[in-house]
């Protein structure tokens, strides 16, 4: 469809496209004469979530945080819960009232507050302050759902309903803290007032929201530190209960020290093991040298008894030096060692009375071996003294080591409960800080601050009265102008030649417009016919024979063969028209050709074979030689059967169709059963187009037309250079 199409629909269709639209338009104006007023106000909170301030410091700026939080506070002031305490406190203080305040509310909205409510009830829920008339109000409502409060506030009242609320819009202004709050209704002073208890409600909702979360952080943490605190008290006094019942001070310390004396000990013992032999063999080497009576005076019993005595002493001295090495009893040792030399000294005096007896004649005279005895002796006595005490000392530190060898992994595995005790103290001890911190942080950002308060509206907002009535008369236009695009598109009909080329199986000959139109149109489109005709035609071989058929009854053939024979007649042409109608006289159908020159009718069979005279053909021969043109024209495809070899012969064959009219799959298959019965391929003619699509095909309609139209046109069509003469 193109513009110049679609204007002209617009064109045909104009009444009803203003009516109806002016009709719905009138509607709404009427219905909106009792309009009430409305008022609005707007308030503008800071919330400080995108730029405030912390304990911290600045708040760094978190696109996707930001946006949570405003969404999280806006969710809030939209909610049931704070419209429906809006609702409750509203009502509780209009019920508090005990006669009408113009401050608080129009004497309107005053009357048809008493008529919710019934007195009694009014009186069951009025109390002394105002605080305790709204628990009053609150619990009344939840007492069960079908009471007068909650039918109230669930009904499509315009102040205490949740519907009326619906006009309360939040919105943060730009990308700043800012949130700006708007609502209206029919009273200026509720709504003002509606607004207050709105921030009222959804600000201590907010608060008690942020600081119930970090409350019940902090009360965990809190729990949580105290357990631990246990845990790690209970660890630590294991602890000290087993160093105190080991004897530990320091076990690493001690351990590092019982090593080291070992390590001393095993080199010492060491050491006098070298020694004892060494004494050991060079007592045997004297022994050897002195034998026989020196060998029993050295049993004597006196120097036997002193021998023992002295290794006794020797004993106690290396026993208290190996014990005690910070010299605590240096006294004790020193008087063993007093007493270890005067028993020296005394032996020294019975191998003297022995030396003196061996310068008898009796004797060995040999003194110097018996001093090198003496000293052999004495040194051999002492190392057997020190590692028999040594041997003792060997015992104790093994004692010890399977003492402290156990100690460690149990102190080990108590020292490292206590590790993780301690960690997890230090953890959450660390976290009941942070949680305080944000608990305190929570308080102060939580605190949301109104920049503008509502404020009174003394003058109710601009009607909406014209605005729904030109919104009425749009929608029923736009309505309209659907139906009938609709329409249009999916209009099956061939309509236009376009279409029909696309949908019959035929070549366009020409088309025709409806008869009912412009005088010199319709003999435009005869001249135009008539030459799409003749120029379709090859006339060289005469009579031309052009049967003129259609598929269904009133599509115009008698009209077009009329107009072509007299059109044609007009141009000196010798033109016969024979038209074939149906004698229904019998079952079998015949059709009768009538020729205008002769009254008299024959027989020409098309269903069935019918004996002509031969005369009769001659005679029709010689008539139609002395023609032009013969125009035949046959009835409709639908109503006959065409047997092969009995139809006329054709030159040519035009179908004719009417554009109002859908090209079915029947009318594909009879005009293609009668190409290949007759063998003729026919022309078809478009019949009967609107005006609209035959101007393209046929030329513009000629009637005088304003300028401001022909410009109009032009433009709708395209045609900005176009010119129809040369100056």
């Amino acid at each position: 469809m193109s513009f110049l199409h679609f204007l002209k629909l617009i064109s045909k269709n104009l009444l009803w496209l203003l009516l109806i639209p002016t009709v719905l338009a009138a509607t709404i104006y009427y219905f909106t004469r009792n309009e009430k007023k409305v008022y609005a106000s707007e308030s503008t909170i800071y919330t400080g979530l995108a730029s405030g301030y912390s304990l911290n410091g600045t708040i760094k700026a978190d696109f996707y945080t930001t946006s949570n939080a405003f969404d999280n506070l806006l969710s809030l002031i939209e909610s049931r819960e704070t419209k429906q305490d809006v609702a409750v406190n509203l009502i509780a203080e209009h019920i508090f009232m005990k006669k009408h305040d113009p401050a608080a509310m129009t004497w309107a909205a005053y009357d048809e507050f008493q008529k919710l409510i019934p007195n009694e009830i009014k009186q069951e829920l009025l109390k002394p302050t105002l605080a305790e008339t709204r628990l009053a109000v609150a619990d009344y409502m939840q007492k069960k759902e079908g009471n007068v409060i909650y039918k109230i506030i669930y009904s499509s009242n315009p102040f205490y309903s949740l519907d009326a609320y619906k006009s309360i819009k939040a919105n943060r202004i730009s990308n700043s803290d800012l949130i700006k709050i708007t609502y209206e209704t029919n009273d200026p002073f509720i709504c003002k007032r509606t607004l207050e208890l709105l921030e009222e409600s959804f600000m201590n909702k907010n608060r008690q929201l942020r600081e119930g979360q970090t409350g019940s952080v902090v009360s965990y943490f809190e729990n949580e530190a105290k357990k631990a605190y246990s845990k790690l008290d209970s660890s630590e006094k294991n602890f000290l209960d087993f160093n105190k019942n080991n004897d530990i001070i320091n076990y690493y310390e001690q351990t590092k020290a019982v090593a080291g004396e070992r390590e001393d000990l095993y080199a010492l013992n060491h050491n006098l093991e070298m020694d004892k032999m060494s004494s050991k063999s060079s007592l045997e080497k004297v022994n050897d040298n002195i034998k026989g009576r020196v060998n029993q005076t050295f049993y004597n019993e006196d120097i036997v008894k002193e021998r023992e005595k002295l290794s006794n002493i020797y004993n106690r001295i290396a026993l208290g030096e190996m014990v005690n090495t910070d010299g605590s009893n240096k006294k004790q040792i020193d008087s063993l060692k007093s007493l270890a030399a005067r028993t020296e000294s005394s032996l020294k005096v019975t191998i003297d009375k022995l030396y003196t007896e061996s310068n008898t004649p009796n004797g060995i005279p040999t003194k110097n071996v018996l001093d090198e005895w003496l000293k052999t002796t004495l040194a051999y006595e002492q190392s057997k003294a020190k590692l028999t005490v040594m041997d003792k000392r060997k015992k104790e530190f093994e004692e010890e080591y399977r003492k402290f060898a156990p100690l460690g992994a149990m102190l080990k595995k108590i020292e490292r409960e206590i590790g993780v005790s301690e960690q997890e103290y230090l953890e959450l001890l660390h976290g009941l800080s942070v949680a305080r911190l944000t608990q305190q942080n929570t308080e102060l950002t939580s605190k949301l601050k109104i920049v503008d308060a509502p404020y009174l509206p003394l003058k109710p907002n601009t009607s909406k009265r014209i605005v729904l009535v030109i919104v009425g008369f749009l929608v029923g236009f736009v309505l309209v102008l659907g139906v009938i695009l609709a329409n249009a598109l999916i209009n099956k009909t061939l309509l236009e030649p376009l279409r029909a080329r696309k949908t019959v199986d035929a070549q366009l000959m020409g088309i025709y417009p409806l008869l009912n139109q412009n005088p010199s149109f319709i003999k435009k489109a005869n001249l135009r016919l008539l030459q799409q005709f003749l120029g379709t035609i090859d006339s060289k071989d005469k009579p031309v024979v052009i049967g003129v058929i259609s598929v269904q009854k009133g599509e115009g053939k008698t009209t077009i063969i009329n107009l072509l024979e007299r059109e044609l007649t007009n141009l000196s042409y010798r033109v016969e028209k024979q038209l074939l109608l149906d004698n229904t006289t019998t079952e079998t159908t015949t059709y009768m050709p009538l020729t205008i020159n002769e009254p008299n009718n024959k027989l020409i069979g098309l269903s069935m074979p019918i004996n002509l005279d031969k005369q009769l053909i001659e005679r029709d021969k010689r008539l139609s030689e002395a023609k032009d043109f013969v125009l035949m024209e046959f009835p409709s495809l639908d109503d006959v059967v065409l047997k092969p070899g009995l139809f006329p012969q054709l030159n040519y064959a035009i179908l004719l169709c009417r554009a109002n009219r859908v090209w079915s799959r029947v009318d594909k298959e009879l005009l293609s059963i009668f190409a290949k019965t007759t063998g003729n391929k026919p022309y078809f003619i478009l019949n009967g187009v609107d005006t609209d699509f035959a101007e393209e095909y046929i030329g513009e309609v000629p009637k005088s037309r304003t300028f401001v139209r022909t410009i109009l046109k032009r433009l709708a069509k395209f045609e900005f250079g176009n010119r129809k003469k040369i100056r």
